[in-house]
């Protein structure tokens, strides 16, 4: 099959890593002192975006405080090309937690509302890249997430170059986020084989061993501990990276309008919202023989051992980690049970399947 080329990307800009490697101790000496959103603003945010080739006195190319109508809460920076805004920019005070869901949603919603698919929530010291219309859960829209004082340069140097005006220009962001898309989502189907000892998974290795029983092969699947990493994926010098073609993102479905069975946008949330969980709900499961339970609370959050995460795979990720010592990306709605009627176990994935098939 033949590769298709993404925009061309513009070399790593010797002039922003300059100026990272000036930003790097400024923030590792004031991140706890509380600076404010404006100064973060004025000392980190929007040195890097002048840097990255954007006009930051030109307010048809950074606009500030945007608002795509008089009626909608204003964004930090939106990021226009030929007057447009092609992505938004949502400022915090160094030092703030960007995991919160607050400022998750608040910047998600931005987007949506403006209809804009590329939003960044940064810090100054960390910058997180989401694509708002991807029709997954709020915390599977986050693309690249980067920290400068991590220390690792380099790599923040390659995200933030996914910035730089030619880049956004060029819509370099869409053929990588289509590889991402593609990739999380074959390693997920293969976490899932490997967890569920997955019947066609067992033929094939039997075929492959044609010595060894079906039996005994499922059996070592339930024995082994496996990793399977994807690096991100990397836009070369001249041109973008293969693009397999996934299914296209598309916005969230308007109010009265079904969604596709195949569409998983849907969150814990929802379904408590639709009645199919109540709250809170006892999540449980067994792993390697160890029972392992959790709480699915109100706001679509799930509390394990007292620590609360946005989505059942977070959650899943750290029960597992308790019994195998290390975090292994886990498919939360496939990993926990909750009780059904008549007190039958069924996972969240079954309950998510009831709800969307009663939509459609």
């Amino acid at each position: 099959m033949p590769r298709q080329a993404a925009p061309p990307a513009r070399p790593l800009n010797p002039n922003l890593r300059e100026l990272l490697h000036t930003l790097a101790p400024r923030i590792l000496k004031d991140r706890d002192r509380r600076i404010g959103e404006q100064n973060t603003k004025a000392m980190l945010i929007e040195p890097v975006l002048e840097a990255l080739g954007w006009d930051i006195r030109d307010w048809d190319e950074v606009h500030r405080e945007y608002r795509g109508k008089s009626a909608d809460s204003p964004v930090d920076y939106a990021l226009k090309i030929m007057r447009t805004p092609r992505l938004f920019l949502e400022a915090k005070g160094l030092g703030e937690d960007l995991a919160d869901r607050k400022w998750v949603a608040q910047v998600l919603g931005y987007a949506t509302v403006a209809g804009v698919e590329w939003c960044v929530l940064t810090d100054g010291d960390e910058w997180r890249f989401y694509n708002s219309t991807a029709a997954v859960d709020a915390d599977e829209k986050l693309f690249r997430r980067v920290r400068l004082s991590d220390g690792n340069l380099d790599e923040v140097l390659e995200t933030l170059s996914l910035l730089a005006r030619d880049n956004i220009e060029g819509n370099l962001l869409e053929p990588l986020w289509a590889a991402y898309f593609v990739d999380r989502r074959v390693k997920q189907a293969l976490l899932e084989m490997l967890e569920s000892r997955d019947k066609g998974l067992v033929r094939l290795i039997h075929r492959k061993v044609p010595k060894l029983k079906p039996r005994q092969v499922a059996e070592s699947l339930g024995r082994l501990e496996m990793r399977i990493d994807s690096p991100p994926v990397r836009p070369p010098a001249g041109a973008g990276p293969p693009t397999p073609t996934p299914p296209r993102s598309t916005p969230a479905a308007r109010p009265g309008q079904r969604r596709s069975r195949q569409d998983h946008g849907v969150s814990l949330a929802d379904l408590i919202r639709a009645g199919l969980l109540k709250t809170p709900a006892r999540l449980f499961c067994t792993y390697k023989g160890h029972a392992l339970e959790a709480r699915l609370l109100g706001d679509g959050t799930v509390e394990f051992e007292g620590r609360k995460y946005a989505s059942s795979s977070a959650a899943g990720e750290a029960a597992r980690a308790t019994v195998t010592g290390r975090k292994m990306n886990t498919n939360g709605w496939s990993f926990w049970q909750v009780e059904g009627d008549g007190g039958k176990p069924q996972t969240l994935e079954q309950v998510r399947k009831a709800h969307l098939a009663r939509e459609n």
